[in-house]
């Protein structure tokens, strides 16, 4: 089966909100973001609100087979130098094994061939070893490290810096389709 077929990337609308109020405020997810704490609603509703008219991001739900799975979130899109930062999750608890991967195939596809993107870059926590392991299986390379750069629980965190080109992605992607779609699908 071909999994351009099962995916969808659907723009974020009132109506969504407090399913990604719900997602955003799981402890597995928040304790892999810059911003750790719990978010009210007021906050989340201001998020919403600058996403608005903002052509320097952009926020999709993640779909497979017409189930709302996760989040992509499209940063810094700076349109001079081609390039944007991303990030993303996992929202659903109960979502199947490797649907983080598909999540990944979908938004990288999306970000260059559809934005026409030339560079994407991360930023990680350095504990984060599984989206470490994710970013270095789609491909990215190890650009950098911001040292002791956010505090979390009295502690100085590293952030570890990923980027990858269009051009990368391009030699990577049919192997990780191949891969999705023989194993996942």
């Amino acid at each position: 089966m071909n999994i351009n077929k099962l995916v969808k990337l659907k723009d974020v609308t009132e109506n969504d909100l407090p399913l990604l109020f719900k997602w955003r405020n799981q402890e597995f997810i928040r304790e892999v973001m810059y911003n750790s704490g719990i978010i009210s609603w007021e906050q989340h509703i201001q998020w919403f609100q600058g996403l608005k008219n903002n052509d320097n991001k952009t926020t999709k739900i993640f779909y497979f087979d017409s189930v709302p799975y996760g989040v992509l979130n499209i940063t810094n899109i700076d349109s001079k130098n081609n390039s944007c930062e991303w990030g993303f999750y996992i929202g659903n608890s109960e979502a199947p094994k490797g649907m983080g991967t598909i999540l990944g195939f979908t938004s990288l596809n999306y970000i260059f061939r559809e934005m026409k993107i030339r560079k994407i870059s991360a930023e990680v926590l350095d504990y984060n070893i599984k989206s470490i392991h994710f970013h270095l299986k789609l491909g990215f390379t190890q650009e950098g490290k911001l040292r002791e750069h956010i505090l979390r629980n009295d502690t100085y965190l590293d952030i570890l810096l990923y980027g990858l080109f269009a051009s990368e992605w391009e030699e990577k992607s049919s192997n990780i389709k191949t891969i999705i779609e023989g194993r996942l699908i």
